[in-house]
């Protein structure tokens, strides 16, 4: 483990309680995409340091990460306030699940389930070419309250005709889909609108975001025959066991 100062490039509020961090790259720092990163504000004791999924692909100039405003929280309404030029601290040794790599050859179709800040690992998966050329289609199924906690995902994911995505919006109306994930994967709602099947000879699947969702949405798959890597052999499911 290495600790060392970064600065903040940018500070950007994406959302009513969502801000995006663009961190320099210290020298010598290097992650794979799917990683998180350790982060804490200078002086910080060691409880007070945090986790957060990584939104930009291996080789980005910046590190950028989301990070969600909690109310009464220690530390995120402190990282929430950093300006451009403030210092933080970084954990250089990244690490992570959500690894393309730990998933089995064969698959076309790439699904991404992720709710609130959740889906930042996955901005950084579906803006990787190193990744998307592998795959025929790509789904990105975003679990949010309001449609401001998902606008700003299109805003920094990079466009291609591989890819959908999908917000799952259960507070407001006006999107396709109305249901939490769980639900609308139950009823066969979210294949539907993709028009894509969930089959495991076909499709790979990355989880991420809050804990009921993550229990949700690994044990419907695991009864259609998905499987995570086990053993050191891939699978076709791969999913985030923290959440911050």
């Amino acid at each position: 483990m290495a600790e060392v100062r970064t600065k903040v490039l940018e500070a950007v509020q994406v959302a009513d309680n969502v801000v995006r961090l663009d961190l320099a790259v210290p020298e010598g720092t290097s992650w794979k995409t799917g990683e998180f990163a350790r982060v804490a504000l200078p002086g910080a004791s060691e409880s007070e340091w945090r986790c957060y999924s990584i939104a930009t692909p291996t080789g980005s100039p910046t590190i950028g990460l989301f990070i969600a405003r909690v109310k009464g929280g220690a530390v995120s309404p402190k990282l929430c306030s950093l300006k451009k030029g403030d210092e933080l601290m970084l954990d250089t040794e990244m690490m992570g699940m959500l690894l393309e790599s730990r998933l089995e050859e064969g698959g076309k179709d790439l699904w991404l389930f992720a709710t609130g800040t959740g889906v930042a690992s996955f901005v950084a998966v579906a803006s990787d070419p190193a990744i998307t050329e592998k795959y025929e289609n790509i789904v990105l199924v975003h679990g949010v309250r309001t449609w401001n906690e998902t606008q700003y995902v299109g805003h920094y994911i990079v466009k291609s005709s591989k890819l959908q995505v999908m917000a799952c919006v259960t507070r407001e109306k006006g999107a396709l889909i109305n249901q939490r994930i769980p639900d609308a994967l139950s009823c066969g709602l979210i294949e539907k609108t993709a028009d894509i099947k969930l089959d495991p000879s076909t499709s790979r699947v990355m989880i991420c975001g809050n804990p009921a969702m993550v229990k949700s949405v690994r044990s419907a798959l695991k009864e259609r025959g998905f499987v995570t890597p086990r053993g050191g052999r891939p699978g076709q499911m791969l999913v985030e066991n923290f959440w911050m």
